[in-house]
């Protein structure tokens, strides 16, 4: 009888324990959450760097038109009160001015060695320009083809005329000739500049000739 009961219980116990096994269930998975914008806020980004293709017109660099050495213009002043200051800051923005548009324009400009400068310096104004064949020689191996030796020259109070002379290293002969007249009147930059880019521009279009006959 006491063997009975307790087969009883056993069988009970295991019948509870079966169906409690039922209504439980399978485990549930995590639910997957999407951010909040606080969260989407203080996550990092992930990022790329932008490919940025540079314009062919900026890559390629300009053509030369030739190798010059450039010498500064002195003043050549003749009048009664020369040197003014105004004149040679005229004179000085004159330079700059010729400098860069030759520079624009495609010309390779030489640096002026030590051997003229020390000429430039100590001799007359026009020195240089009066012994092209000196200052050629002097610029033999700087690999510059031609050298332009100008002189502003201001006769009167009126006017002054920057006037240049481009030698071909090479023969020491003279391969051009120009200039540029302006008014007596210093205090205008820009007519200044206007009249160093014109002398440029025709030095260019000489010096695009000249490449033009060499080919």
């Amino acid at each position: 009888m006491k063997n009975l009961i307790l087969k009883v219980i056993f069988l009970l116990s295991l019948a509870g324990l079966v169906s409690l096994t039922a209504c439980a269930g399978p485990t549930p998975t995590k639910p997957i959450v999407a951010q909040t914008t606080t969260e989407s806020a203080n996550a990092v980004p992930v990022t790329t760097e932008p490919t940025i293709a540079e314009p062919a017109a900026a890559v390629a660099a300009a053509a030369s038109i030739g190798k010059v050495m450039v010498l500064d213009f002195p003043l050549n002043d003749l009048t009664d009160l020369p040197n003014p200051p105004e004149e040679l800051a005229r004179i000085a923005h004159f330079n700059v001015s010729f400098k860069q548009r030759l520079i624009s324009d495609g010309v390779e400009i030489v640096p002026v060695n030590e051997q003229i400068k020390a000429i430039a310096a100590t001799q007359s104004a026009t020195y240089l320009f009066d012994h092209t064949d000196i200052a050629a020689s002097l610029a033999e191996g700087s690999g510059a083809d031609y050298i332009i030796i100008g002189v502003a020259m201001k006769p009167t109070y009126l006017f002054v005329y920057p006037r240049l002379l481009m030698v071909d290293i090479k023969t020491k002969r003279k391969a051009f000739t120009s200039y540029v007249q302006m008014e007596g009147s210093w205090l205008e930059n820009h007519t200044t500049a206007s009249s160093a880019n014109r002398l440029a521009d025709k030095v260019s279009a000489e010096l695009k000739k000249l490449a033009g006959k060499a080919n």
